[in-house]
C-alpha cells in the first residue's frame, strides 16, 4: 500500500512538473513571439522611414532636374555675356536643308491628298548663307544674306521659288561689350525675287549643288563690276554691302519679323494635334526653344502681285514661321481676294486648307570647308549630311534612280 501511495505521489509530482515545464515554455514562446514582434516593427519603422527618405530624395531630385531644365530652357536663346545673341542662335539654324517627305507620309496614311484633300504637297527647302570673307570673333550683329530655294518631289530640278533673303539684326543701342541694351531683339527678314538672270543661272547650272551658289551670284556681279584694284577681302565686302542689291529685287510688304518675345495667339498650331482635334494639345513650343516669326502686316496678311505662281494675279499672303534646331515648320498660306464671294471663305491658292503648317525636318548643314592646315576656307561651303534617312531628297548624287522611284511609289501606294 506504502508503495502504491508512493507511486500515485510520484505521478502526481511529475503531472505537476510536466504542467510547469509546459507553462515555462509557453511563456518563452510568448516572450520569443513578443520579441519577434518588436523586432519586426523596429524593422517596418526603419524600412518605411527609410522608403519616405528614398521618395523625398526622388521629388529633391526631380525638382532640381526640373529647375535645371526650365533654366536651361530660359536661357537657350537668351543672350548673356558668355552666350550668343538672340540673332546668332537664328543664323546657326537658318541655313542648310529641310524637307517634310515623312509629314506627306502620314497625310497619304490618312487618304489625305494636297490641296482640297486637306494634305501637304511633299516640299524641301534648301538654305545658303552668303559666306563671310573673315571669321567674325567680336560677337557682333552683322547682316546676314541667305538664298533659299524650294523645290517639289525630293528633285531639286523641280525648285518652284528662288528667294533671296536679307537678315537683319536689331538697331537697338548696344553697350561697349556689343551687348544689347534693349529687350527688343527682333530680327527683321526682307524678302527679295532673282533677277531674271541669276534665276536662271542658278537653275539651270548648278540646282543640285547649292554651295556653288554664292559664287555664281559673285561672278555674275564681278563681271559688270570689274576692279583690279581692290583685295578680294575688299571686293567681298562691297559684294555684300552693294552688289547683291543689283541682283535682287525687293518684295514691298513682306517683312517677316523673329521676335524673341513671341505671340502665342500667333501660333495656335504649335499646340493642336494635326489630326485629331479632340487630342490633348502637343505643346511644341514648350518642348523645347524655338524661334518664331511672323509677318509685320499681321495676321490679316497683304496683298502682292504674284510672281513666280500666276504672273500679274493678286494673292493675299499669310505666313508663320517656327525654327528649331532640327526642324522648320512653315505655314506659308496664299488666298485669292478677287474671287471671294461675301459670306465665304476666300480661296486657296496655296497651302494647307486645314492650316497645319509644312513641317519639314533638317536633312543636312551648310558649313565653311576646312583646309589641310586646320583653317577654315570661308569662302567655301560644304554639305553635311545629318539625316540619313531623307539624304535621298538632295538630288541624284545622293540616291539610285531605283531608290527615288521607291520613295515616290511609297507616297502613291499609301
Amino acid at each position: 500500500m506504502a508503495l502504491k501511495r508512493r507511486n500515485q505521489q510520484n505521478r502526481a509530482g511529475s503531472g505537476q512538473q510536466t504542467k510547469n515545464c509546459r507553462f515555462k515554455m509557453a511563456r518563452a514562446a510568448i516572450s520569443c513571439t513578443a520579441l519577434f514582434a518588436v523586432i519586426a516593427v523596429h524593422q517596418f519603422r526603419a524600412v518605411a522611414s527609410f522608403c519616405r527618405g528614398q521618395v523625398a530624395l526622388l521629388h529633391q531630385r526631380q525638382k532640381c532636374e526640373e529647375s535645371i531644365s526650365i533654366l536651361s530652357a530660359k536661357s537657350s536663346l537668351e543672350p548673356s555675356p558668355s552666350q550668343p545673341s538672340y540673332y546668332q542662335c537664328l543664323l546657326r539654324r537658318f541655313q542648310g536643308d529641310f524637307d517634310n517627305y515623312n509629314q506627306v507620309v502620314q497625310d497619304r496614311r490618312r487618304g489625305l491628298l494636297p490641296a482640297e484633300g486637306g494634305g501637304h504637297e511633299h516640299i524641301h527647302c534648301t538654305l545658303v548663307p552668303c559666306p563671310k570673307f573673315r571669321d567674325e570673333q567680336n560677337n557682333v550683329d552683322e547682316e546676314q544674306w541667305v538664298i533659299a530655294a524650294f523645290y517639289l518631289n525630293g528633285n531639286p530640278k523641280q525648285i518652284f521659288r528662288f528667294r533671296m533673303y536679307r537678315m537683319i539684326p536689331s538697331d537697338d543701342p548696344v553697350n561697349s561689350n556689343g551687348e544689347c541694351v534693349s529687350s527688343n531683339n527682333i530680327v527683321r527678314l526682307k524678302l527679295h525675287t532673282l533677277s531674271p538672270e541669276l534665276d536662271q543661272v542658278l537653275r539651270s547650272n548648278c540646282s543640285e549643288q547649292p554651295w556653288t551658289w554664292w559664287n555664281e551670284v559673285y561672278n555674275m556681279w564681278s563681271k559688270t563690276n570689274p576692279d583690279e584694284t581692290n583685295s578680294l577681302n575688299d571686293r567681298w565686302d562691297e559684294f555684300q554691302s552693294e552688289g547683291v542689291l543689283k541682283l535682287v529685287s525687293l518684295l514691298n510688304g513682306c517683312d517677316v519679323l523673329w521676335n524673341p518675345e513671341w505671340d502665342q495667339t500667333n501660333h495656335s498650331y504649335l499646340y493642336q494635334d494635326d489630326y485629331d482635334k479632340s487630342a490633348a494639345p502637343s505643346d511644341k513650343a514648350q518642348s523645347e526653344k524655338a524661334c518664331h516669326a511672323t509677318m509685320e502686316a499681321g495676321p490679316d496678311g497683304v496683298i502682292v502681285d504674284s510672281i513666280s505662281m500666276i504672273p500679274g494675279k493678286r494673292i493675299l499672303i499669310k505666313d508663320e514661321l517656327s525654327l528649331w534646331e532640327n526642324e522648320f515648320w512653315i505655314n506659308d498660306r496664299g488666298y485669292d481676294p478677287d474671287d471671294s464671294k461675301e459670306g465665304e471663305d476666300m480661296p486657296y491658292v496655296y497651302g494647307n486648307r486645314r492650316g497645319v503648317p509644312y513641317k519639314l525636318e533638317r536633312v543636312a548643314c551648310m558649313k565653311s570647308v576646312n583646309t589641310d592646315e586646320g583653317t577654315r576656307n570661308l569662302l567655301e561651303l560644304r554639305r553635311e549630311v545629318i539625316n540619313p534617312l531623307l539624304e535621298w531628297t538632295l538630288g541624284n548624287d545622293y540616291r539610285t534612280p531605283e531608290l527615288y522611284q521607291q520613295k515616290l511609289f511609297e507616297l502613291e501606294a499609301t
